[in-house]
């Protein structure tokens, strides 16, 4: 667990791109059960005019490509933000092994706020979820994005 906080920060490094581009700034990153980082990504849903580009979805989509497998077991994802609930059906269907990530949503959520979709679940594979890390880094580039907006 030493290279916890070394993880958030390569997706907080990443939602920082996503902030360059004019993108609310969310990162993700995916490592292997070795400590491995296999992918990373950031949101990209001004850029492609498309609102499923969420980092978390383009995070899987890269991973599910590069190990040519349809689940990733033995993958964990980092994440800036809690997860919506489009990015937290994807980990549930990849059966993503662990989830951490930063900021809580408390408005658009659903792991630990609105619907919670893993306190729900009934699936025999069960994912770890943990909360909170370099979670002030994270609600700074969030509010210092939408300030900047307004």
């Amino acid at each position: 667990m030493d290279h916890q906080i070394d993880y958030m920060e390569l997706a907080i490094n990443e939602a920082i791109k996503a902030k360059e581009k004019q993108e609310v700034p969310v990162g993700a990153i995916i490592v292997d059960k070795n400590g491995n980082v296999i992918a990373k990504a950031h949101n990209l849903v001004e850029t492609r005019n498309d609102p499923t580009s969420h980092a978390e979805k383009l995070v899987i989509e890269k991973a599910l490509k590069i190990t040519g497998n349809r689940y990733l077991n033995n993958y964990d994802i980092w994440v800036t933000l809690e997860p919506c609930i489009m990015c937290a059906s994807l980990i549930k269907q990849t059966r993503i092994r662990r989830l951490y990530y930063g900021a809580e949503d408390r408005k658009g959520g659903a792991i630990d706020n609105g619907v919670r979709i893993f306190s729900n679940c009934r699936s025999k594979a069960k994912l770890e979820v943990y909360a909170g890390f370099s979670a002030e880094k994270s609600e700074k580039l969030l509010k210092d994005f939408f300030k900047e907006i307004r």
